[in-house]
């Protein structure tokens, strides 16, 4: 067997030229003194050791690409993790090995199926990052109420110098673009299949006044640059701000860049506006901005005091999943499998523009009171009108298609 060694980028170079002259495997491994394996996936990736070889000062530096790789994943499991905790969501040590075998995998590179996100990796990324392993294992922190009370007193004086149309809340979700039952009916003898199309995950930004009479256009995030079915569309005509990166999650920079872009329509309404968000990571800025001033809620208290969180966003994504429902019964009558009702990121798009022109101005006046938010000049609406978060979604769209 051959012994374990790591190749300079020049020999990868030299082992791939040698391999273009066809030089067996099996004689590579044995000279290179590496596994055929190795060999295979040096090949595989040819094109990517030509490329940084050619822009390589120091061909001879041994690039452990797999260092860079576990940086990255190191960083966006804590983003991941650094996210839930800040909405007070219980997250277990098997929780975040699965996230990080997913993260793993949406990262790319050779063979990610062979990071396990052992205990051993588990222990080591606590330590690193100073996580107590009560937290891990699901023992969630009950809200400081006396923290929740101490804001509400505040909240008041914060927002009194400002007009109620220029206090705004944003917060980010995730949308599943099919967001199809994940149980089905079935027969005792069926198998239930077809759910793997349910991990193709976008991450929505919505942000609206406390009014309600300013939702600010969704800005969703996919994983392409520009998928297929928007060939023939220019970015100004999709029906809301398009960005991409590996993970279709929200970063530092992408929130900035949102920031910067609603900063310049605050200067050309002569506008200045105070906007409320949450402690995510993604959300820390160090730029000053002249026509908006950032004000976070304390941690772990999003589930009490965020306006989103009391029902505007549940109320969104119920209107999408209505959507999607109308969409898949009627494509129901002539597919032949579930891999016939297909959905495109512009449906999905176009979705979540619709699902947020649903959410009404009274629902959102709501939950902004109940987020301790209040206005004296707005009503707010009885709890009945909120769309429930269940299958009645479902039975409307059924109805929607009978009328």
């Amino acid at each position: 067997m051959a012994t374990k060694h790591t190749l300079t980028l020049s020999e990868k170079v030299q082992l791939i030229r040698e391999n273009e002259n066809n030089t067996s495997y099996r004689t590579l491994a044995d000279y290179y003194k590496i596994s055929i394996g190795s060999v295979s996936n040096i090949i595989k990736r040819k094109a990517e050791c030509i490329e940084n070889y050619e822009h390589n000062e120091n061909s001879t530096k041994k690039r452990n690409f797999r260092d860079e790789l576990n940086q990255q994943l190191d960083q966006k499991v804590y983003e991941w993790f650094a996210i839930q905790r800040s909405k007070n969501i219980p997250i277990s040590g098997p929780l975040i090995q699965a996230q990080a075998r997913e993260i793993r995998r949406q990262l790319g590179g050779a063979n990610p199926d062979e990071f396990k996100a052992s205990n051993g990796w588990l222990e080591k990324f606590r330590t690193r990052h100073n996580i107590q392993y009560r937290t891990i294992c699901g023992e969630s922190a009950a809200v400081d109420i006396a923290t929740v009370e101490e804001w509400r007193d505040r909240l008041s004086s914060i927002i009194d110098e400002y007009d109620p149309n220029d206090v705004y809340n944003a917060d980010e979700t995730g949308l599943f673009r099919y967001s199809l039952p994940n149980r089905s009916l079935v027969t005792v003898k069926e198998t239930c299949k077809g759910g793997k199309r349910s991990k193709e995950r976008f991450t929505v930004l919505l942000c609206t006044n406390m009014t309600g009479t300013d939702k600010l256009q969704p800005l969703l995030i996919g994983k392409a640059a520009k998928p297929r079915c928007f060939k023939n569309l220019s970015m100004k005509q999709l029906p809301v701000i398009w960005r991409w990166n590996r993970t279709s999650w929200m970063t530092a920079s992408l929130f900035g860049e949102w920031l910067a872009s609603i900063n310049n329509s605050m200067i050309k309404q002569n506008r200045k506006i105070l906007l409320f968000i949450d402690h995510a990571p993604c959300h820390n800025s160090d730029t000053q901005y002249s026509n908006i001033t950032l004000k976070f809620f304390p941690p772990n208290t999003t589930s009490k005091l965020q306006p989103l969180d009391q029902g505007i966003i549940k109320n969104f994504k119920c209107y999408y999943r209505q959507q999607l429902v109308k969409l898949v019964i009627l494509r129901c009558a002539v597919a032949n499998s579930s891999d016939d009702i297909v959905i495109t990121v512009l449906d999905a798009a176009h979705w979540t523009k619709n699902a947020w022109q649903a959410v009404t101005q009274s629902t959102i006046c709501n939950t902004f009171r109940m987020a301790g938010f209040v206005n004296p000049n707005t009503q707010s609406e009885s709890s009945d009108t909120m769309i429930n978060n269940s299958d009645d979604d479902v039975a409307t769209a059924i109805q929607d298609l009978d009328t």
